[in-house]
C-alpha cells in the first residue's frame, strides 16, 4: 500500500514534503517525497495529514486510572504512598482491566503506539483480548512479606503472551523500587532479564525519603515497612541491575551513582507532570547529559499526576516549559529514537524508515497561508491538544472519529 499525506516526519532531522510512505503487511517498504504507485498497488490518500512515527511511553501504570484525583498533589512522597496502599485493596482485576483498556486507547489517540506498563496484578489480563496500542507487560515483584517467585510468575506471564500470538504484547520485568525489593531480589529479576532477553525497569531514588531511608534505616516511610524489614545496600542493589535497565524517576543521585549507571548502559524515563505534581525541586537533566545518560520522557500513573489522559504531547510540554533550553527536535527524540534504542528496538520503532514497523500515526495541523512555508510539523505535533487522525500499529489502521 502507497500512503501519500501532505508531509511526513522520518526522523526528527527528515522531514518530507509530501510524504509518501510504501507499506508491506507490518513493515515499512519505502520512505519518499516523488514514489509512484506501483500497477495494482492500493493508495491510500490523506490530504491534510501529516504522517509521524509513533511515541513509545516506558513508564505507565495502566492499571491505576481510577486513581486518578483520588489523593491530593503535592503531599510528601511517603503520605501519597500510604494512602495509595489505603486504596488499592479496592482497586478489583475487573476495574483494573478496564483501566488498561481505556487508558491505552487514550493514550493511542493522542500519538502513542508503545507502552511499557507496570503491571501489578497479574488478574488484569484475564479476559484481555487485545489492545490498540503495541505493550511490554512489566510484571512487578517485591518482597517485603516473603519470596514473590519471579521466575515462575514469568513463566506464567510468558504462557498468557503464547495464547494471545495475534497481540504485539510482550514481557518485561520490575522490581517495584528498592524499598520494597531485597538485593535477592534485584539479583533474581536481573537474571530473568538477561536470560529471557526482555526489559528490566524499576523505580530508582525517586525520592528524598527513599535517601533517608538508606542513609538513616528511619524516616518517614520506615513506618509503612514490615517491622523485620532491614535496609540491606542500596550498592549492592546498584550492583544488580542489568546492562540497558530503564530508570523511573532517579531524582536523587550522586555523581558517583551517575557514573555506575552510565556504564551499565541505563536510561532515566522522567516524567515531568509527575515531577510537577509532587512539587518537587527542578529535574537535573544538566547532571544526565554530562554523564551521557540518556533520558527519556514518560507518564507515570494517573494516581500521581495531572496527566490521565497518558498524553506524551502534554509530558512534552511540561518538560520544555521546565527546560527551555532544550529544542522540540531533541524532545521529539524523548519520545521517539531514544525509548526504540532503550526497549532494543531502534531499527524497528520510533521512526518511519525501511524495515521499520508500521507504527505510524496521521495528524491534522493548523495549514500555513499560501504564500509562507508550511510550519515545522513536530513542534505542531506536539503542542497539539487535537487527537490524532489515523493510528497504525503493525500495519493496522484504526480511523478515530473527530467530535
Amino acid at each position: 500500500m502507497l500512503i501519500l499525506a501532505d508531509a511526513l516526519v522520518s526522523t526528527p532531522d527528515r522531514i518530507l514534503h509530501p510524504g509518501r510512505l510504501r507499506v508491506s503487511g507490518r513493515t515499512i517498504q519505502e520512505v519518499g517525497s516523488d514514489l509512484q504507485a506501483l500497477p495494482g498497488e492500493e493508495v491510500l490518500e490523506l490530504p491534510g495529514l501529516t504522517l509521524a512515527p509513533g511515541f513509545l511511553n516506558l513508564h505507565a501504570h495502566l492499571e491505576l486510572s481510577p486513581l486518578h484525583g483520588k489523593v491530593a498533589p503535592r503531599l510528601p512522597f511517603s503520605e501519597w504512598l500510604r494512602q495509595i496502599l489505603l486504596l488499592l485493596p479496592g482497586l478489583h482485576a475487573t476495574a483494573r482491566t478496564a483501566s488498561i483498556l481505556e487508558a491505552s486507547r487514550s493514550a493511542s489517540e493522542s500519538g502513542t503506539t508503545t507502552i511499557l506498563t507496570i503491571l501489578s496484578d497479574p488478574r488484569s489480563l484475564a479476559g484481555l483480548a487485545g489492545t490498540l496500542p503495541r505493550i511490554w507487560w512489566a510484571l512487578e515483584f517485591m518482597d517485603l512479606h516473603g519470596d514473590p517467585q519471579p521466575a515462575v510468575q514469568m513463566d506464567r506471564l510468558a504462557a498468557w503472551l503464547s495464547r494471545h500470538p495475534g497481540c504485539d504484547w510482550h514481557a518485561a520485568i520490575s522490581p517495584h523500587a528498592p524499598y520494597s525489593a531485597s538485593t535477592d531480589l534485584y539479583r533474581a529479576c536481573a537474571g530473568l532479564a538477561q536470560t529471557l532477553r526482555m526489559p528490566f525497569t524499576t523505580h530508582w531514588a525517586e525520592s528524598a525519603e527513599e535517601v533517608e531511608l538508606f542513609q538513616t534505616g528511619g524516616g518517614s516511610l520506615r513506618p509503612l515497612l514490615p517491622d523485620g524489614w532491614i535496609p540491606g545496600s542500596l550498592s549492592e542493589r546498584s550492583g544488580a541491575l542489568p546492562m540497558g535497565s530503564l530508570l523511573a524517576h532517579a531524582n536523587h543521585l550522586k555523581l558517583a551513582d551517575l557514573q555506575n549507571l552510565q556504564t551499565r548502559g541505563c536510561f532515566v524515563v522522567h516524567c515531568p507532570t509527575t515531577h510537577a505534581w509532587f512539587g518537587r525541586e527542578s529535574f537535573a537533566l544538566q547532571k544526565f547529559r554530562q554523564q551521557k545518560l540518556p533520558v527519556i520522557l514518560g507518564t507515570d500513573s494517573p494516581a500521581s499526576g495531572a496527566n490521565p489522559s497518558l498524553d506524551l504531547r502534554v509530558e512534552a510540554r511540561a518538560f520544555q516549559q521546565a527546560h527551555p533550553q532544550i529544542s522540540w527536535s531533541e524532545i521529539w527524540s524523548m519520545l521517539t529514537t531514544l525509548p526504540a534504542s532503550a526497549l532494543g528496538q531502534a531499527d524497528r520503532l520510533g521512526t518511519l524508515t525501511p524495515g521499520a514497523e508500521a507504527d505510524w500515526i496521521a495528524w491534522r495541523l493548523p495549514s500555513a497561508p499560501a504564500s509562507s512555508p508550511p510550519p515545522h510539523p513536530i513542534p505542531a505535533i506536539l503542542t497539539s491538544t487535537e487527537p490524532a487522525e489515523i493510528i497504525s500499529v503493525a500495519g493496522r489502521l484504526h480511523h478515530l472519529e473527530r467530535t
